[in-house]
């Protein structure tokens, strides 16, 4: 790909087949895949399931990630002959697989409080997730109860994850075109506006949550930490430092709101047009020496400054400056 991309009037550019067919042949052509499922170094055995194994009518092929509430696993569906992806609830901190059996037990009764509440977000996701239609976040099928735990199942997205992707830029010396860019921001966006209009907040919007189909399809998943009803998301609010806000930090996510999710995905288009993600939140509310993408020679060589300035003010740390709503950085794309 060029270093540079002709630069275009923002309302002319093209969200339509333009978008898809230049991803298409630019990440194909990079050998856009998921991991090998042949390669054992990917994510090695520990606690999961173990490969071919039978749960509720999935074969599961492999595990694909590992983190500190769940397993997923990438499985076929043996009855409909597809590829699915299954998220496991396994809080790893208070939970194990004793040896000779595949159930999932408490290591101390004394967690019983806390693997209640884990339990009751990992349902909340569930529930979440079922209520939501939308081309681009990704689809629950189903859920079932197996292993003395609880399972849910969504498609599987052939295709890589948009931190993958910057990194294949990196390595490369490339940039996405302006036209990939736009078509990315404003597929994300009317996926946030669809979230927000339901009075959810996703929460962790982050290059790897992120993921692009080989059509290009932007497809945005990982609800573990999403809320519904602004303003009383409670308590167990995560923050992923360098995409988090600084009011994901207040206790209680006092204040957070859709100008949260905006910030968050400005910071995930930072890192793909940077390469780094901006400080973390809290800093820059103190300290704040991220330089805006507007002011930067190399990147207004390559897009409009408009797109640019929008993605700054996305980028805000203080909330009175940045968007309040999609509505309104959408506005500024158009033009």
């Amino acid at each position: 790909m060029p270093d540079s991309a002709p630069i275009i009037p923002l309302s002319q550019a093209s969200v339509a087949t333009g978008f898809e067919d230049a991803i298409l042949g630019r990440f194909h052509a990079a050998a856009l895949s998921v991991p090998d499922m042949d390669d054992e170094s990917f994510f090695p055995a520990e606690r999961e399931l173990p490969n071919n194994h039978l749960l509720s009518g999935y074969r599961l092929l492999k595990c694909v990630g590992s983190g500190g509430f769940g397993i997923t696993y990438l499985a076929a569906d043996e009855l409909l002959g597809r590829r699915v992806v299954i998220k496991e609830h396994f809080p790893q901190a208070i939970c194990e697989r004793r040896s000779g059996s595949l159930n999932i037990e408490l290591q101390d009764p004394e967690a019983a409080d806390a693997l209640e509440w884990s339990y009751g977000n990992f349902l909340r996701e569930i529930r979440i997730l079922a209520a939501l239609d939308h081309h681009n976040i990704v689809k629950i099928f189903s859920s079932f109860r197996a292993h003395n735990t609880h399972y849910y199942v969504t498609e599987y997205v052939d295709g890589q994850s948009l931190g993958a992707v910057a990194q294949m830029h990196i390595r490369q010396g490339t940039r996405v075109s302006q036209d990939e860019l736009y078509g990315l921001m404003v597929r994300v966006l009317d996926a946030l506006h669809y979230l927000h209009s339901r009075r959810v907040l996703h929460l962790d919007i982050k290059p790897d949550n992120i993921l692009l189909t080989r059509r290009g399809r932007p497809v945005l998943i990982d609800f573990g930490a999403a809320h519904e009803n602004f303003g009383d998301t409670g308590v167990g609010v995560v923050e992923t430092p360098g995409y988090s806000p600084p009011e994901q930090g207040m206790e209680n996510g006092a204040g957070l709101g859709p100008w949260s999710d905006i910030y968050a995905f400005a910071a995930t288009l930072c890192y793909l047009l940077t390469g780094s993600a901006p400080s973390p939140g809290g800093q820059r509310l103190l300290y704040d020496n991220h330089e805006p993408l507007a002011s930067r020679a190399a990147l207004t060589a390559c897009y409009h400054v408009d797109l640019l300035a929008g993605i700054d003010r996305a980028l805000s740390p203080s909330v009175d400056t940045r968007y309040r709503s999609v509505d309104e950085w959408m506005a500024d794309l158009r033009g």
